[in-house]
């Protein structure tokens, strides 16, 4: 790709370091088509910051020299990358075929009920971060959840409840991963897993008149917080509630 296409390519990095500037061109050259080399970049991006931020994915993208926008496609597509801080532990509940019919569901609600907390939320100690999830490729040892990574097999509400008491303590056996805190106060978060996200506060009528997100509901997304993570994160102190729509109500069976 010719660097004209890529903006900024000469700039200095500012969250990488040259270290693992290196290793993204090293990763580039391992594979045929260099563009394979994002996933593995990503990572490299994440396990420094915690989450996938702007200005990190466009770092990325410059050290692959490509352009940012389909560094973000790729960071989009999968659920294992984060965009807003999470916790230390992050468990991820199966509860595809095999373990929903082997229990997952009284899993799920015994680690709801042991960290007061829905999947998607954080406990208000920062320390876990409770997720639903597709199959995990572990059906012999259904119902399975993932923490940090590490598999925990043939699960049942009692081995939850030491899970949960090991976390707390902050002894349970796996790596604890950063949690993207610090690199949100400093960058700008974006919001890749939700359709007709934007990252800017938009003027009054939109940057060409009004701006609607046609996937979620006809409101003006110029009516909303000015940061997409912001409608996602409870803590953030600018969060209000998104105006309700018609299609809202009809969905919620409201008349």
């Amino acid at each position: 790709m010719s660097p004209l296409q890529v903006p900024g390519l000469d700039e200095p990095y500012t969250i990488l370091d040259r270290s693992e500037v290196e290793r993204i061109k090293a990763l580039r050259r391992r594979y045929p088509d260099e563009k394979s080399a994002v996933l593995p970049a990503l990572w490299l991006l994440q396990r420094r910051e915690g989450l996938l931020t702007a200005q990190g994915m466009a770092e990325v993208a410059r050290a692959l020299e490509m352009p940012p926008g389909p560094v973000e496609a790729v960071a989009s597509f999968y659920s294992m990358f984060f965009f807003r801080p999470h916790g230390a532990y992050v468990v991820e509940v199966c509860t595809n075929l095999s373990c929903f019919v082997c229990g997952a569901m009284r899993v799920l609600q015994s680690f709801e009920q042991k960290l007061a907390v829905a999947p998607g939320q954080t406990t208000p100690d920062g320390k876990v971060t409770l997720l639903e999830v597709e199959c995990s490729g572990a059906c012999s040892g259904a119902p399975v959840a993932q923490i940090n990574h590490h598999f925990f097999e043939n699960l049942t509400p009692d081995r939850v409840d030491g899970l949960v008491k090991q976390m707390k303590s902050g002894k349970l056996d796996v790596h604890k991963l950063k949690t993207g805190a610090d690199a949100s106060r400093r960058q700008a978060m974006v919001d890749l897993v939700n359709p007709g996200a934007y990252r800017a506060p938009l003027n009054a009528a939109g940057a060409a008149g009004p701006v609607v997100d046609l996937v979620k509901s006809p409101s003006l997304l110029s009516d909303q917080p000015h940061h997409p993570a912001e409608r996602a994160h409870p803590e953030s102190p600018s969060r209000r509630p998104s105006a309700r729509s018609k299609r809202d109500d009809h969905h919620a069976g409201v008349v």
